[in-house]
This record gives structure tokens, C-alpha cells and sequence, in this order.
């Protein structure tokens, strides 16, 4: 099971029980013996995601996601099987076992990720040196003009890059080979060359919530133009630009130590640094792209109300309304700090100080205020053109409100803008809602539970009688029938081998070991537990049988057949008839 004892992994699992896991992310209600709430991978406005506390897993009725608590904490935390279980483990405080690897190629990438952690430690320890080696008089000369401290230098581990060559000389020394540093993303190479990617920068190091080092960041510390102010080392085996924030390890020590009530989400690593120095200790930096649904995830276990706070103008607010939309669809209370023309969070802090951004973050505009604030932006209403436009696209955002209170007292500040009546802006509203009504968006893709031809509907209802440990499920069935699908013949042989050696199978533990390969007919049987064979079990599961064994008898036919009308020899020909007979007899049985 991924190179863990299988014992661990069930009392690990046994620890982290689902519905106190999942309703660290989820609001959930009891009903009944399951607990409900709204999915937290698609977005949806009623409660389709059902925690199966017996069988501990989940399973959403909206997009068909399934899995155990290993499974939803990879998703939500975007880590790897093995991350999620050293995070769950360290909240059942217990201690993760040597992995026992039976296979070459786990082992090596395992020993690949380790090397490349040291080398990211190994190259942090080493710019921050340069630092404070004396010849880092730049990098010196622009953190003491962003008056950043001695104790937030040594804080967030800021380094220097002083030239191209030095890291992967000292790299090289520590005995890293070349493709190891490559791998890291710290060094590039160029016609045989190796260089350091981040050259002449300062060095801001990217550690992830487990405290290691997994990327860098660059800032130039002059004026050179046609350069990008930051650069990330690029994407590797230890670091996703979307499923990674800078300062997220100092958020988790902040959250476990102090609480939050509210996370700052701002551009710029050293925006960052800035307000951590100024009194807002709870910030994040999106990793140069627009925020993602995995960033929004993790920001969702930290807490429910964020603040965007890009730079004061134009294309940075325009810039802030997909990732407002994101956070929303993920049940984030999210507002937008509106900064003073042509500043950013870090001139707000050190020219106004810390009152001066508190006021911002009290004057932070919900979304849809937010939005009609661009649109004023956009549109000229001094012409009769823009007016129109403008009211159109301001009617479009409006309509998003679900309270009728707030759609009204919206149309009123439109009303003012333009100078159009509140009647005709209200007709506009409705009108706009019945073609929303008529046009509305297509539902959440339908993964019907009845999936596949009748082989498979009867494959997969027969394992989950069983796994489910069904009165009526036989295990000669399970051992007798033949699995057209390769899904269901895996399953039935895991199932059986585990049997022979004494251990019974529980569904859950088919996650561990076909999760990623058979990730979507796992979730298919998840959902047959609620399904409506429910009402008829034992007699559905009959028909099931009967289908398999039908089909097996029409495969065989089909073969005889063939060789029936290939056969020459009379003799052989009249054996042939009296096999496809006898299975002709069986199937004549079965109807």
C-alpha cells in the first residue's frame, strides 16, 4: 500500500476519523448516519456531499468524487499520497514508519525528492551566506531602502545571488550531481553551461507548510527594464506555481499559535515581508499567476474571510476580479483593499504605517461593489454608447446578488450613476434574469451510477455486495464469475489474494491501492451505498449473477462457433456441436 504497512494505515485511519476531517474544511450536518455539506471540489448551492462515517469515505452526488480520509486530504491540502499521510499523521500525533518499498521505481523517486529537499536547504544556507559575506553591497543597499529589519532578513531567510556561477560550484561541491541540480530548478543549463536561474538577484526561498525549502524567488535590485521584478525558480517534482503560497509555513505557525480570523493576499514576495515587518503577520503572495482553486483550497483551511490587496491601480484592481471569483466559488468571504492610486501595500505601510493600512483593510469593497467599481472605470457614461453599455454590464453583475434587498440598493447606485429611472433599470434586471433562466448554465456533469454495458452494471453491483459485506453476497461468486472489465477483475483478484493470506478487504482500502488508476470506478461503487438497488439487493444481485454467467456462455458460443465453421473433420465438427449444446442447455437454465 504506497510502501506503508497496511496496519498503519488502518490505525491511521481509525485516528483521523472522516467526519472530524472533513468538517475541518466542510460545514457539515448530521442526517441520519451520514453527514452532508456542500462539495468543496465543484461548486453548488445544496448540500450533495455525503461522509460516510461507517464505511469512512465520502462520496459527492453533484461531480462523483469519492474517497477515504487519505484521498480528501491529497485534495484539499493538493499534496501527494505521502505528504497527506505525514499531515495526518502529525494530527493524530503519530509517527510515520520506514516505507517498505517493494517497488524500484516508488523507492527511487522518493530517494530523487529527498536529494532535492537537502540541495534547496543546501543552496538557501548558501545565498544567505553571500548576504552577509561583504560583497552583497546591492542586495544590502535595496533591503536597507525597503527599511527591511536584521530580524525579518533572518526571518524569511532572504539570500543574495551574486553572480551566475557560484551555486552550482558550491552545489557541485557538496557532491549534488548535475542532473540533481538541473531537477531542482535553482540551476539551468545552457549549451553545456550550468548557471544559477535566479543571477544576480536577491533570493526570497519558497518553504511549503512542512518548513522545506521547495522553490526560490528572485527580485532584481535595480532598474534594469524588460525584466520581470520576480521570477520563480521553474515548476519541479517539489513545486507547482498553482498549488503553492508564499509564507503559507509562517500562516500555519500563526493559525496553530495565535488563530486567525482573516488571511491578506498581496502580489509581491516582498510585499509580504513588508507587512509581516509592519503588524499583518497573516499574508500570502499568489506565485506570480492568477490565484487557483488549489491556492483557494488550502486558503480555505487556514480561514473564511480574505482580503486582495494588489496594487492601487488600474490593471492591478481589474487584475484582483477572477481571483475574487475563484475564492468566492470556494465559500470564501473575499473583499478587495482599495490603495491609493499608484501605491502598493508596502508605500501604504511605510508611508501611512500600520493605522494607515488598517484603514484600507475597514474600507475593503465586497465583490460585486468591487465590480461595479471597474465598470465605472471602463465605460465613459458621458456618451450615450458607454452609458448603455455600462448599465448593461452593471445589471450583469447585480443579478449575481441572491438577496432582492441588495439588487435594489445596487440599482439605486447605478440609478445615481447614470441618471436612468429605478423602473427602467428594474426591467433591465428582469428582463436579463428570464434570459439567464432560459439560458442557464449547464449542470454539473452526470456520472450516472449506470455507467458501462450490462457486464459492467452486474461486475460492479457483485463487488460492492461484497465489499459492503451484503447478507446476500456470496464470496463463490466473487471467485467463480469472470470479470469482463479490467477495473473489476483487478478488484475481484486484490480481493481474493488478500482473502487467501486471511485478511478481508474493506473498501477504503482499495484507495490505497487503486486510487489513481481506477479513481473513477472507485467512486462508482462508493455511490451504489445509497443507490436505489438498495430497495431490491438481494434479488438485483441475483440478476447480476445470472448476467455474468450469461455472458460468459454467449463468449464461449461465440468461440465454439468460430470454430465450428473452421473445422473440416467431421468428427471434430460433431464435438464442437456437442459443447456449444450442453452450453446452449446452461444458458436455457438460466432464462
Amino acid at each position: 500500500m504506497k510502501g506503508y504497512d497496511p496496519k498503519f494505515l488502518d490505525e491511521l485511519k481509525n485516528k483521523c476519523d472522516i467526519a472530524d476531517t472533513v468538517s475541518r474544511y466542510v460545514r457539515l450536518e448530521q442526517r441520519g448516519g451520514s453527514f452532508w455539506g456542500k462539495c468543496p471540489f465543484h461548486h453548488e448551492k445544496t448540500a450533495s456531499f455525503c461522509v460516510n462515517p461507517a464505511g469512512q469515505f465520502f462520496y459527492c452526488f453533484g461531480c462523483h468524487k469519492s474517497g477515504d480520509v487519505i484521498t480528501f486530504v491529497r485534495e484539499m491540502e493538493s499534496l501527494d499520497f505521502h505528504d497527506a499521510v505525514r499531515l495526518l499523521a502529525e494530527r493524530a500525533h503519530m509517527s510515520v514508519p520506514d516505507l517498505q518499498y517493494d517497488d524500484a521505481q516508488i523507492r527511487e523517486q522518493k530517494k530523487k525528492r529527498e536529494r532535492l529537499v537537502s540541495l534547496l536547504k543546501d543552496a538557501a544556507r548558501f545565498y544567505a551566506k553571500n548576504l552577509r559575506s561583504g560583497r552583497a553591497e546591492k542586495h544590502i543597499e535595496y533591503i536597507l531602502r525597503r527599511k527591511i529589519s536584521t530580524e525579518y532578513v533572518a526571518r524569511f531567510g532572504l539570500g543574495a545571488s551574486l553572480d551566475f556561477n557560484g551555486l552550482p560550484a558550491f552545489l557541485a561541491e557538496k557532491g549534488y550531481t548535475r542532473s540533481e541540480m538541473v531537477d531542482s530548478g535553482a540551476v539551468g543549463e545552457k549549451d553545456g553551461r550550468l548557471y544559477d536561474s535566479l543571477g544576480g538577484r536577491l533570493i526570497i526561498p519558497v518553504i511549503d507548510q512542512f518548513n522545506n525549502v521547495i522553490a526560490f524567488c528572485g527580485r532584481i535590485i535595480d532598474d534594469r527594464k524588460g525584466v520581470g521584478k520576480y521570477v520563480n525558480t521553474r515548476e519541479t517534482l517539489l513545486f507547482s506555481k498553482g498549488k503553492t503560497l508564499f509564507n503559507l509555513n509562517n500562516l500555519k505557525k500563526l493559525k496553530n499559535e495565535r488563530g486567525l480570523s482573516d488571511v491578506i493576499i498581496v502580489e509581491g514576495h516582498m510585499d509580504v515581508v513588508s507587512l509581516t515587518q509592519g503588524g499583518f503577520p497573516n499574508v500570502v503572495a499568489s506565485m506570480g499567476t492568477a490565484l487557483t482553486k488549489d491556492q483557494a483550497r488550502i486558503l480555505k483551511r487556514y480561514t473564511d474571510k480574505v482580503f486582495i490587496s494588489y496594487d492601487g491601480d488600474f490593471a492591478g484592481q481589474k487584475a484582483a476580479i477572477r481571483g475574487l471569483e475563484i475564492l468566492s466559488e470556494e465559500g470564501l468571504d473575499v473583499k478587495v483593499v482599495s490603495l491609493p492610486d499608484g501605491m502598493d501595500p508596502d508605500d501604504v505601510v511605510k508611508k501611512l504605517g500600520e493605522a494607515g493600512y488598517r484603514d484600507c483593510l475597514a474600507g475593503a469593497m465586497p465583490l460585486i461593489d468591487f465590480k461595479l467599481t471597474i465598470l465605472k472605470k471602463t465605460f465613459d457614461v458621458g456618451t450615450a454608447d458607454g452609458k448603455r453599455k455600462f448599465v448593461s454590464a452593471a445589471v450583469d453583475v447585480i443579478r449575481e446578488s441572491p438577496s432582492p434587498a441588495e439588487q435594489e440598493d445596487l440599482l439605486k447606485s447605478v440609478r445615481d450613476y447614470t441618471g436612468f429611472t429605478l423602473e427602467a433599470l428594474k426591467r433591465e434586471l428582469y428582463s436579463a434574469e428570464e434570459k439567464k433562466t432560459v439560458a442557464a448554465s449547464p449542470p454539473v456533469h452526470e456520472v450516472s451510477l449506470n455507467t458501462g454495458d450490462k457486464t459492467s452494471l452486474a461486475s460492479r453491483f457483485i463487488l460492492y455486495a461484497y465489499l459492503f459485506g451484503k447478507s446476500y453476497a456470496d464470496k463463490d461468486d466473487l471467485a467463480s464469475l469472470e470479470f469482463p472489465a479490467p477495473a473489476h477483475a483487478s478488484v475481484r483478484d486484490y480481493i481474493m489474494r488478500a482473502e487467501e493470506d486471511g485478511n478481508r478487504v474493506k473498501f477504503t482500502d482499495l484507495y490505497d491501492v487503486f486510487g489513481e488508476e481506477y479513481g473513477a470506478e472507485l467512486s462508482l461503487l462508493a455511490g451504489m451505498e445509497t443507490d436505489e438497488r438498495q430497495r431490491y439487493g438481494e434479488e438485483y444481485y441475483a440478476g447480476c449473477v445470472k448476467t455474468l454467467k450469461l455472458a460468459e456462455i454467449e463468449k464461449k458460443l461465440e468461440a465454439l462457433s468460430a470454430d465450428f465453421a473452421a473445422e473440416k473433420d467431421t468428427a471434430a465438427r460433431r464435438g464442437i456441436a456437442e459443447s456449444m449444446q450442453k452450453l446452449l442447455d446452461e444458458k436455457n437454465k438460466l432464462i
